[in-house]
């Protein structure tokens, strides 16, 4: 009975420490990368951007959240930086705050 006990409780456990990281996805179980890696794959694919080369943006994530700032000439490429940056895994969100300057 001990055995019994003890055994479901290591799997309970195990169950609650890998359903706290996870995301739905193609896999079973899919790891969400973590904040400092998705704010990295962010900047680097608005980087590798034609439309948005000449712009620098600013990019921090907090628990998938990604916010973008940064100053940009046309709602298009802001539009377009948010775009990307929704396409990065594990970006749950965006909150676009980039200004558009004339």
């Amino acid at each position: 009975m001990n055995k019994i006990l003890r055994s479901t409780l290591v799997g309970c456990m195990l169950m609650m420490l890998f359903g706290c990281q996870y995301i739905p996805g193609d896999g079973l179980f899919q790891l969400r990368p973590k904040d400092p890696q998705i704010s990295a794959s962010v900047h680097q694919a608005l980087k590798n951007s034609p439309d948005l080369r000449p712009y620098t943006f600013h990019v921090e994530t907090s628990e998938g959240v990604v916010y973008l700032s940064g100053y940009v000439k046309t709602i298009r490429q802001s539009d377009t930086a948010e775009m990307i940056a929704r396409q990065v895994p594990g970006v749950v969100s965006v909150e676009n705050n980039i200004v558009v300057r004339k």
